[in-house]
């Protein structure tokens, strides 16, 4: 399952940067990027919506978890940069009989403020899809959901340029499920590195 998700998150990664390929002579201009992240998920999963799973009264508290970000973009002006953005996080319970996947994959729009040459402040908004994943076991009954939905996210973050190579970017952002996958939602504070081609 994780191993198609990746192949399609790949193969939607290079359809977005193929819409660019007429602008390939900017590469000089450093236009392009990747980048790779850790964040720090704070959740705010609805944890009713695990409960309901179980026959009898149970606790089920989430707690807040690491995940990783991968992310490419174009940079269309100096003040709009197109972005894809993959993130990977897992939730679980202090029990352990709970293990929650999230993968969200984005489209987004950077809105940049290009006065400040070395630290770029900016404002993201994106649209995508996520799958939530659940595994539970417990008492030796198992049982494993897979949803799949829409997603929004909003953040603010700021892009340090260590060199015209290098940048280093720290962002904090909120991301809602919709449809069904409405009962995930979370903050992430994110670190990262990015490369700039």
């Amino acid at each position: 399952m994780i191993q198609k998700i990746t192949i399609f998150v790949i193969l939607l990664a290079c359809a977005f940067f193929a819409t660019n390929i007429a602008d390939a002579a900017d590469a000089a201009d450093k236009n392009y990027y990747i980048g790779i992240s850790e964040l720090y998920a704070i959740e705010n999963l609805d944890e009713q919506h695990t409960k309901d799973k179980f026959s009898g009264p149970i606790e089920i508290d989430f707690d807040n978890s690491w995940g990783v970000r991968v992310r490419g973009g174009y940079i269309v002006t100096k003040y709009f940069t197109s972005e894809a953005l993959f993130e990977y996080l897992e939730a679980k319970t202090g029990t352990n009989i709970n293990k929650f996947d999230v993968m969200n994959f984005t489209l987004n729009g950077k809105f940049t403020c290009p006065e400040y040459e070395t630290a770029i402040p900016y404002a993201v908004v994106g649209i995508g899809v996520m799958n939530a994943y659940e595994d539970i076991t417990f008492n030796g009954a198992t049982s494993k959901t897979s949803d799949w939905g829409a997603s929004l996210r909003a953040g603010l973050g700021i892009d340090y340029y260590a060199s015209e190579e290098v940048s280093l970017q720290l962002e904090g952002a909120y991301t809602a499920g919709l449809g069904c996958v409405d009962h995930v939602r979370y903050t992430t504070i994110a670190f990262g590195i990015a490369y700039h081609f």
